[in-house]
């Protein structure tokens, strides 16, 4: 944990804020979409001026309207996950009820298990297609307050929409890659000449974009550990999962080779656990519940 914070370092604090590697209070979300939906309507701009941008913008609400998610049922095949029996785990399923209800959810995520080592969840899926699968040393390892803390950083996912969000800066990633690409292929086998800096440019925007989007799913990360923290009435019990789960999955995937160092800060999908920690305890106290109050899950009349 103090390697991951030195290679943090070297940014300044405002920009480690902004790209969601240290936490900063508020979440940057959509100014970080704006930057990256701005990276791709600079790019078409220099490529053929504002009909380019407009074409650009046309094709990404497109893309949007018609991009379909990907069916819970086969993300669940694929990762070879089943489904959680209710008769064997009654209190999983219960624990995931109240904390559905509690966010104000008017359906029930469908709970599944993933195999292999180490602690694990993700959810997928919109509504009442909603799916959690923790992996099984998880259900195994975690007591039951980290495992109702785990839970609840799910269910705080659902609740925000973050698959639609995550969706929306799919989209903007890979159009603006393919728009780099484009460009690149017009400038080296076109009748034009570009000045080098443009060349430049179009080769670096693929990679500003993606880090952009990896600094969205950071920001989402950091804000559904602060919905967990109010759907548990306080911080604690998810501090507590955290240490616990950095514990298990340090001894757990000790031998797997891409696990042996950490990946840079910019790359992660995830802030590191002392980051997460230090937000969960910059929370003020009386602030636990008002995240979720006078809100409505997303598509809610």
């Amino acid at each position: 944990m103090e390697n991951d914070e030195n290679n943090q370092s070297d940014l300044p604090g405002f920009l480690q804020r902004f790209l969601a590697i240290s936490p900063g209070g508020a979440s940057h979300t959509f100014p970080l979409m704006a930057c990256m939906a701005g990276v791709l309507a600079a790019c078409a701009w220099m490529l053929g001026g504002l009909s380019m941008a407009i074409s650009a913008a046309i094709a990404v609400a497109l893309m949007l309207m018609l991009a379909p998610m990907v069916s819970p049922e086969i993300l669940m095949k694929l990762l070879r996950a089943r489904p959680l029996d209710s008769g064997s785990f009654p209190a999983i399923h219960e624990m995931a009820a109240m904390l559905a209800r509690r966010a104000g959810l008017d359906y029930l995520p469908k709970l599944f298990l993933l195999p292999g080592k180490g602690v694990n969840a993700i959810t997928t899926g919109t509504a009442e297609d909603t799916t959690i699968a923790i992996s099984s040393d998880a259900l195994h390892d975690l007591s039951p307050r980290q495992m109702r803390a785990l839970l609840a950083h799910e269910i705080a996912h659902a609740w925000h929409g973050d698959t639609r969000i995550l969706l929306m800066t799919d989209v903007l990633y890979r159009a603006t890659w393919t728009v780099a690409l484009f460009g690149l292929m017009v400038f080296i086998f076109g009748d034009l000449n570009p000045p080098a800096w443009m060349i430049i440019i179009f080769g670096a925007v693929p990679t500003i974009s993606f880090l952009l989007q990896r600094a969205v799913i950071r920001d989402r990360e950091f804000i559904a550990d602060h919905g967990a923290s109010d759907l548990l009435n306080g911080p604690e019990d998810m501090i507590d999962a955290l240490l616990h789960i950095d514990q298990i999955n340090r001894r757990r995937l000790r031998l797997i080779a891409y696990r042996s160092t950490q990946p840079p800060s910019l790359l992660d999908t995830h802030p590191s656990v002392g980051a997460r920690i230090r937000a969960l305890r910059n929370l003020k106290p009386g602030t636990w519940q008002k995240f979720f109050e006078n809100r409505r899950p997303p598509g809610a009349n």
